[in-house]
């Protein structure tokens, strides 16, 4: 099997001098296809950072990130943007729902076609 994404040298620092923080430090890991894999470490060990950086929420500081054969660090904003569009789903810790809206309806309500006008898949 292939990895579905992938990262090599990943690294992520925040800050500089006296408040730099090292969240990623060379880490390489591989996320295969048709698998699930799971993410566990103490507060503060840098999961949130490492899927951020893997789903192209957030860039890497160095090293590269792929999503098959695509590397992430090389995309600009608009081809990163239209990436996560296309071939990335998100379920966020959070759930991110519309207050406004039962959690049955608010899914159903904020679809990608209402917000960049993207036809939805059928």
């Amino acid at each position: 099997m292939s990895a579905a994404a992938y990262a090599r040298g990943l690294s992520k620092v925040y800050g500089e001098g006296d408040t730099r923080v090292v969240a990623l430090d060379a880490v390489d890991v591989d996320l295969e296809t048709a698998e699930f894999t799971a993410i566990m470490g103490p507060s503060g060990s840098g999961k949130s950072t490492l899927m951020h950086c893997l789903a192209g929420l957030d860039s890497a500081s160095a090293g590269n990130i792929f999503i098959g054969d695509v590397d992430l660090t090389e995309l600009s904003d608009k081809s990163l943007t239209q990436l996560r569009r296309e071939k990335i789903g998100f379920v966020f810790q959070s759930f991110n729902l519309v207050p406004t809206l039962t959690a049955f309806n608010s899914p159903e309500r904020i679809q990608p076609s209402t917000v960049c006008s993207v036809t939805p898949y059928r």
